[in-house]
């Protein structure tokens, strides 16, 4: 079973690392233009209102470009 931890949030460019490798990355975008982000090797674009929520390859830090709001968390397993 997997358990929501280290929620994040922000407006405009972020940079975070995280306790340990994760591979369960959950990702809103708030804001009312496209935001980018890197965990990994995932790179993605996610649009106005998206929702990324997937399991992915290992990663340890999360880059996002944006100009608006965003908030996210990572799960892992207890």
């Amino acid at each position: 079973m997997k358990r929501a931890q280290e929620f994040f949030s922000g407006t405009g460019n972020f940079a975070k690392t995280f306790s340990g490798f994760r591979e369960d990355l959950v990702l809103i975008n708030d804001g009312t233009t496209d935001l980018n982000f890197t965990a990994g090797n995932t790179v993605f674009t996610l649009k106005s209102g998206e929702v990324f929520d997937e399991a992915i390859d290992p990663f340890k830090s999360i880059d996002i470009t944006a100009t608006g709001a965003f908030r996210g968390y990572v799960r892992e397993d207890y």
